[in-house]
């Protein structure tokens, strides 16, 4: 076995077991917040997966707790398994990419993409880098085919589909796509190969003009696409900007690998004399960051950018590994090295947990404090910069006090202003006030959930 694949065959299967440890130690500070506590309370309620915006990729990730709930898991071992399922969904990835297509350089880039920016985002789970990685996986299966023709009958719908998938994990997976295959298509000369690249980044733009120029909208991507009338907005003012100032902040202390890698690559292609690939290794990424933070160039909560700045990850790190024999130096010392940059990594992400653990430990005394069956809080009242979102209270704080058992279960709903109909929407004894909808409590699985159903909510 040749040191680079027994290299990073082993680095990936100590890194997800690092992760997965992380994700039981964890899982109450992950799976306890706006999303994941929304989509965790509608698996259980319904007992069926939960697509939401069409990423039907996320079944990938929340398979795994709905066999638990289907199993009739207790409700901490329901959320347990979606903590490890966002683990294990990586690793399953990496495993197939370079068990079954031996391709290590993407597995590297499989393994270095799971750590290298990862902060917040491994708290905040989002279909973002899912789809990344499910991106990465198709990208190894391209790469292992040598012709378009030698492609099977039969594998041409499995791709399409493939590509399907990535497309609609997220939006900003498609300037991954293109970023990879305009590189791997001027990366090499073989021509066969630049068909099969060519071929694969012409299906994903097609498949942005039959979701964005053809199909209806869905509500969240029209929302995201009324934000690009910032860059006409901001011009020629699109440097000083509050999100450049910002991601400049927490490229000096959470992404600090990220400028190492990119000169890196950068200096490789330099050295290779190849100028064609080093343009568009320097401009891309520069290219891409603009693109994420001019439309929001007030600022946002670091978590939901880190996720659109996730692309950045393989932008750097496919030149990095298709240029790794051309370092000098000995083999083992450079994966040596490769090595530490996992660690510190890892460490990185245990040491981020603080203000997630803040949060949690807020909610705790919330519910501590309001010992009643049912309560509405003023929402003008919460630390909003702790808690970051608030629309997830009620789900969050059903799922925490449901841990210890069924029984234990109470409710609590925020809101800015106590309406009439909110009045008599509360005094329903057998209603559980959703954010969204409200529902009636015998439509909860009285396995997970028993909220009392004689009184109703007490307003603080």
């Amino acid at each position: 076995m040749k040191t680079p694949y027994r290299f990073t065959l082993l680095s990936g299967l100590g890194t997800y077991c690092a992760l997965l440890c992380l994700a039981v130690v964890l899982f109450r500070e992950r799976m306890l917040f706006s999303d994941m506590a929304f989509q965790s309370f509608h698996i259980i309620r319904t007992g069926d997966l939960q697509v939401q915006s069409g990423r039907f990729g996320a079944v990938g990730t929340q398979f795994f707790p709905w066999v638990a709930q289907g199993l009739a898991l207790p409700l901490r071992g329901v959320l347990l398994s979606y903590s490890l399922g966002h683990v294990l969904y990586y690793f399953l990835l990496f495993a197939w990419v370079m068990v079954v297509l031996r391709q290590w350089r993407w597995g590297l880039v499989l393994l270095l993409s799971s750590v290298l920016l990862t902060t917040h985002t491994f708290f905040w789970l989002s279909e973002a880098p899912q789809g990344l990685a499910f991106l990465v996986a198709v990208l190894a299966w391209m790469d292992s085919q040598t012709t378009l023709c030698g492609i099977r009958w039969w594998q041409w719908p499995l791709f399409l589909l493939a590509l399907v998938t990535a497309f609609y994990f997220h939006p900003m997976v498609l300037y991954a796509m293109t970023f990879a295959c305009v590189w791997l298509f001027f990366g090499q000369k073989d021509h066969g190969k630049r068909k099969i690249w060519a071929t694969g980044l012409g299906l994903f733009i097609l498949l942005f003009v039959v979701k964005f120029k053809i199909l209806p909208l869905d509500w969240y991507d029209a929302m995201s696409l009324s934000r690009a009338g910032a860059f006409v907005e901001l011009w020629p003012h699109w440097l000083d900007i509050k999100s450049n100032r910002d991601f400049a902040e927490w490229l000096w202390r959470d992404y600090y690998l990220l400028p190492a890698v990119y000169a890196l690559s950068l200096g490789l292609l330099a050295r290779r004399r190849q100028w064609l690939l080093f343009t568009w290794t320097l401009l891309f990424p520069l290219g891409y960051i603009l693109l994420v933070n001019i439309p929001f160039h007030q600022g946002d909560n670091q978590f939901y950018l880190e996720n659109l700045y996730l692309p950045l990850g393989l932008m750097v790190l496919l030149p990095l590994t298709q240029l790794l024999d051309t370092i000098p130096g000995r083999t083992e010392v450079i994966f040596a090295v490769i090595g530490l940059a996992i660690l510190l990594r890892l460490g990185h992400i245990y040491t981020a947990r603080a203000p997630w653990t803040a949060r949690l430990q807020w909610l705790e005394q919330l519910v501590q404090q309001h010992r009643g069956p049912k309560t509405v809080i003023n929402e003008n009242d919460l630390p909003k910069d702790l808690l970051r979102f608030t629309w997830g209270i009620p789900y969050e704080t059903l799922l925490l006090t449901s841990l210890p058992g069924p029984d234990s279960s109470r409710l609590f709903f925020q809101t800015t202003e106590i309406t009439p109909k909110l009045d008599s929407l509360a005094r329903q004894p057998n209603l559980f006030l959703g954010t969204f909808k409200h529902y009636r409590l015998e439509t909860l699985p009285p396995r997970y959930f028993k909220p009392n159903p004689s009184v109703g909510y007490f307003f603080e």
